[in-house]
């Protein structure tokens, strides 16, 4: 497989002064080809140069929740609230589900409700989702558990159509706040899947093993959207200091790669019960293609901040490359590219054969 190059480097104008009545070379436009991802690049599908199919029949469209939607995409919010309103009605108008990010305050900020119900008019129709972070579903030692029943009145009043939950005690233990309690945690995303009454999904940014995965599914959990190794976010930013910063040594940096990769997270998670969404590092429709031929049912993507014409092309772009993976490895649906062999090297192998054996060792093959 070719792999992508990197972003180009644009190229200086010669010295005027050598040509004094030449116009200046302008420079090159930036290449906005997104340089090749290193969790991705060392996985190739295997190429099907007569798959047999026509590009124009190539379906991606997938169930999600209950629904149909034109991709198998979660789109996530943007990094500006600002741009969330644009996001919707990109949502709305590709119907696809949308995570609109922390509600955490749902439960004790009265207004929040009301507030989020004008998002809900840009989607009507919209899969929306709320996330919220654990530790406030477990007495912490500083803070009681929220009152479930309030939560869960607050989401339907909110228009949302249900929430994420997200695994943030790792968090929480590394980033200097008072020593997290998950005590209980598994129960109370019971009892709040029993109070709400809509779907409920968990997000974990470090990986999660195979048996927790099954003991939320088993509690009702609809879909778990993992991501791998990663910085874990300290007090002060970023876990991951730059070489010039001195830093002393603290949990943060020292379990700054604490997890397991994305592709070993996703593959140990195959058919687990329930969907499972790659959440993290892809950024073309190739990434995604590969991610699903590893077991995952959904890609979460962040768009860009932008307006919707922007967010248009960029999904457009997004969508006609993973329809040319699909049609160039012969998947003419979505379930196809499950079936697809794939080759990896390096790292990534040994991972993926480690996944493998644990994957195997719990369905008892």
């Amino acid at each position: 497989m070719t792999v992508r190059s990197g972003r180009r480097r644009g190229q200086l104008a010669e010295d005027a002064t050598s040509a004094p009545k030449a116009a200046p070379t302008p420079r090159a436009a930036p290449d906005p080809t997104p340089a090749p991802s290193p969790v991705w690049s060392a996985l190739t599908l295997l190429p099907n140069p007569l798959p047999e199919i026509a590009l124009a029949n190539v379906d991606t469209s997938v169930r999600f929740l209950g629904r149909e939607i034109s991709l198998p995409v979660l789109l996530l919010e943007p990094q500006s609230s600002e741009a969330l309103g644009p996001v919707a009605a990109l949502a709305q108008s590709r119907s696809l589900p949308l995570s609109i990010g922390d509600v955490g305050a749902l439960a004790t900020d009265p207004a929040l409700p009301a507030s989020l119900q004008g998002l809900r008019l840009r989607a009507p129709d919209t899969i929306l989702l709320g996330e919220i972070p654990a530790t406030t579903l477990v007495p912490q030692p500083d803070q009681p558990a929220r009152d479930l029943d309030r939560l869960a009145e607050a989401t339907h009043q909110a228009g949302l159509s249900g929430l994420i939950v997200r695994l943030d005690f790792d968090q929480a233990a590394l980033a200097g706040n008072a020593t997290p309690d998950a005590t209980g945690a598994l129960d109370a995303i019971a009892a709040l899947i029993r109070r709400l009454r809509l779907p409920v999904l968990v997000r974990c940014a470090s990986g999660l093993a195979r048996h927790t995965a099954r003991g939320l599914v088993e509690r009702g959990v609809a879909g778990l959207l993992v991501a791998g190794t990663g910085p874990i976010p300290t007090a002060g930013g970023s876990g991951t200091p730059s070489p010039e910063q001195a830093q002393p040594r603290t949990l943060a940096t020292v379990f700054a790669g604490w997890g397991i990769p994305t592709v070993a997270a996703i593959r140990m998670l195959r058919s687990v019960g329930a969907p499972v969404i790659s959440d993290g590092a892809v950024e073309t429709g190739l990434d995604a293609a590969k991610a699903i031929a590893l077991g995952a049912d959904l890609i979460a993507l962040t768009p860009p901040a932008a307006s919707e014409d922007t967010l248009t092309a960029w999904l457009d772009t997004f969508t006609a490359e993973m329809r040319a993976a699909m049609f160039l490895a012969g998947a003419l649906r979505i379930g196809g590219l499950r079936q697809i062999p794939f080759v990896a090297t390096g790292e990534t192998r040994e991972w993926l054969e480690a996944a493998e054996s644990l994957w195997r060792t719990d369905v008892g093959d």
